[in-house]
């Protein structure tokens, strides 16, 4: 009887050790949600390689080549997270309702996470949206081509841009020949309209 006690006892602990020893290992729904996003951006990257084809629309070589890649980047995953693969579909299948609510509460966090990163950059990209036009040279708002960290600034003016040197520009006469329109182009007789003359 003794033994059979210390059995039950024994068994039990090994029961309701399990969920906690595989967090123990570092699984936990958050770490589940990290997982199967990395893994699905894996895929994803794998598709692109492929032209987002269906496997139907693929050669046979080509659809095993994918799926190969597939699963090799599926192992990266989790080798980058540390988890063997059955280690991560054990704990996914015992995961309760509430552990799958937090899974996609962390999915939910990461997405939003990952976008308010890529707006960041996208308006870091963008600058300030002002661009301050410069209309041409002046002596109060000069253009400095080369300088060198700590020098005075010089401009160098050019003669030749002297808005004077403009208005002595030539000037085209194009009226003389705009209003006459020339034909230049014959029409052929058909072969019919000779013969009826």
């Amino acid at each position: 009887m003794m033994t059979r006690l210390s059995l039950m006892l024994a068994a039990s602990s090994l029961v309701l050790a399990a969920p906690a020893l595989a967090e123990d290992d570092g699984l936990t729904p958050e770490k589940v949600a990290a997982i199967q996003r990395d893994e699905a951006a894996a895929q994803a990257k794998v598709n692109a390689d492929y032209g987002n084809r269906k496997p139907s629309e693929m050669t046979n070589a080509e659809r095993g080549q994918a799926i190969r890649d597939q699963q090799k980047e599926s192992a990266k995953v989790m080798e980058k997270h540390g988890v063997s693969a059955k280690e991560f579909a054990n704990f996914t299948a015992r995961m309760t309702p509430e552990d799958n609510q937090r899974a996609a509460n962390e999915a939910k966090r990461l997405e939003d996470k990952a976008k308010a990163e890529k707006e960041a950059e996208a308006k870091k990209r963008k600058g300030d949206g002002e661009v301050h036009i410069q209309q041409g040279f002046s002596d109060a708002d000069p253009v400095e081509l080369e300088s060198e960290e700590g020098a005075e600034p010089s401009v160098d003016v050019d003669g030749s841009l002297d808005s004077s040197a403009s208005a002595a520009a030539p000037v085209v006469d194009i009226g003389s020949s705009a209003g006459t329109v020339k034909k230049s182009f014959t029409r052929k007789s058909s072969k019919s309209s000779r013969r009826g003359r």
